[in-house]
């Protein structure tokens, strides 16, 4: 490091080497730019256009403060990226440091000394560089302040300018995460990408359609569909994502089923935001999912929210690719037998057949049946099982969930935390004990809500059995189709063939076991 008061006798850099130009518009514009997209008065498209005027026209400021060296200049770009952001990775900065460091570069450019560096660590890279460097590098702004970084007077002022930024930055930053938590508590809607199922043009009302489809895979993923399925489901539809024009990814579709907001929740930092009296804040948009009498349907979302943390299953979760999977067994060594296609003259055929495949010692490996065969055997003997149930109403009645037995222990906990409270705001509890208490009674009540979700969602069979008699088989999704066999069926075992009889499909051979 070389002493601040000795004179700068170290050579400029090599007369035909380039200045570096690094051009980034402000975090401020940025900020301004970002704002006007989230209240709708400009768009994507605009606002890209924006940003890359505000470039170019820092390019050429750039290229005019090169001409002042007598000096080319190279361009280092991170547009749309924060300098004030920690997390923030700005690879074009990085590279400039680098060629700097190297002496690729005789020296920096940039419209301002905040276009630069925002983080004083970020400056003191750039420091640490000028001042190790065998030459004399050049770095100048179009400001007029003396930044040069080769020098403790231009040092110092940058050193001051950054911190002033980087204060000015902090306070903003600390506003908005003010004002964002004011509006979370309010249930008011803080802008953001735009939501699937409510309107493009108005953000607070839904679009019906969209809507429908997306009530229709949170019923379809409560009931069993897996979100692959509830994907493709999408996909035939027409569903895109608004934001990227893109059919929704399967990370996309879980997201869209587990969200607040369909619900009319208000969120912050992904959680659902509470009131003081226990009760979730509900958001000022139109909610999605609804009870029949228009309410939100915060029994549902509590179901999904048990779906989500293991404390219920939806349904099952496999990726079996055939009705049977895992549930055909070999009569021989009653192993789980597996769905492959068949293959005629080397050829993949279009059917298939459930093999005992042997990948086990104790599996005999032998046996072979019909895989369509089997499959329709059972849906007919499951569907007319249904057909005879729903005649005598005993599957269509019993759809109802039973009542929660619960319910008042749920509701004197309730009360609990709310005596609690008034405790606590009267003065008549010491915080210690209050925060050990309320810590306990909702942790408590959290896990009633879990328990009085699993009780809300009926077995599949209760479920699935009406819509397998108005849809079919074939109106059912796979996972759902598999639901229903479980539910009836513990194994369907495969007995070896008679005599004479391996090549054509003997039923004799099937023999489903029964819960």
């Amino acid at each position: 490091m070389r002493d601040d008061h000795e004179i700068d006798d170290r050579p400029f850099a090599d007369p035909s080497l380039p200045l570096g130009g690094y051009c980034r518009i402000s975090d401020a514009d940025l900020a301004d730019i970002r704002r006007a997209v989230k209240e709708g008065r400009i768009t994507e498209e605009e606002a890209a256009e924006l940003e890359r005027k505000g470039v170019l026209k820092q390019k050429d400021d750039l290229r005019w403060l090169a001409g002042k060296h007598n000096r080319e200049v190279v361009f280092y770009e991170d547009n749309n990226l924060s300098a004030f952001k920690r997390n923030v990775s700005r690879p074009d900065f990085k590279r400039a440091l680098s060629d700097l460091r190297a002496v690729r570069i005789a020296g920096m450019l940039s419209y301002d000394i905040d276009r630069f560096a925002r983080q004083p660590r970020d400056l003191e890279k750039a420091i640490d560089i000028y001042e190790d460097s065998r030459k004399r590098l050049i770095f100048d702004t179009m400001s007029g302040q003396n930044f040069d970084l080769s020098t403790a007077d231009g040092r110092f002022s940058a050193r001051l300018f950054v911190s002033i930024a980087n204060k000015a930055s902090s306070d903003t930053s600390r506003r908005i995460i003010r004002d964002n938590k004011w509006k979370a508590a309010k249930g008011k809607y803080h802008g953001g990408t735009l939501a699937y199922g409510w309107d493009v043009n108005d953000r607070d009302k839904l679009d019906p359609q969209a809507a429908k489809l997306i009530n229709e895979i949170i019923d379809g993923h409560i009931a069993g569909d897996s979100i692959h399925t509830c994907m493709d489901y999408l996909h035939e539809n027409g569903a895109v994502n608004p934001n990227t024009g893109q059919p929704f990814t399967w990370a996309g579709t879980k997201t869209m089923i587990f969200r607040a907001r369909n619900f009319g929740i208000r969120i912050y930092k992904g959680q659902p935001q509470f009131n003081s009296d226990g009760s979730y804040v509900m958001g000022d948009w139109e909610p999605l999912v609804v009870t029949p009498n228009g309410e939100p349907d915060l029994a549902k979302f509590e179901a999904l929210q048990a779906i989500q943390k293991g404390a219920i299953k939806p349904g099952d979760k496999t990726t079996a690719k055939y009705f049977l999977s895992r549930i055909i067994r070999c009569g021989r060594c009653m192993f789980p037998m597996t769905g492959k296609p068949v293959w005629i003259r080397g050829r993949k055929s279009n059917t298939f057949a459930y093999n005992c495949n042997k990948q086990h010692p104790d599996q005999c490996g032998g046996l072979q049946v019909s895989g369509p065969r089997v499959d329709q055997l059972i849906k007919d003997l499951i569907f007319g099982m249904v057909e005879k149930a729903a005649t005598e109403r005993s599957i269509l009645e019993a759809a109802q969930p039973e009542p929660w037995e619960k319910e008042d222990e749920f509701n004197d906990i309730l009360e609990q935390i709310e005596e609690l409270k008034a405790l606590w705001e009267a003065k008549q509890v010491r915080a210690s004990s209050y925060v050990t208490a309320l810590d306990d009674l909702e942790s408590r009540r959290d896990d009633l809500k879990a328990e009085r979700a699993m009780s809300i969602v009926p077995p599949a069979i209760k479920v699935l059995s009406p819509e397998l008699l108005t849809k079919g088989w074939d109106g059912l999704s796979l996972e759902r189709q598999r639901l229903i066999v479980r539910e009836i069926l513990t194994a369907v075992i495969i007995h070896p063939s008679g005599r004479g009889k391996g090549r054509t499909f003997d039923a004799t051979r099937v023999e489903p076991v029964f819960r």
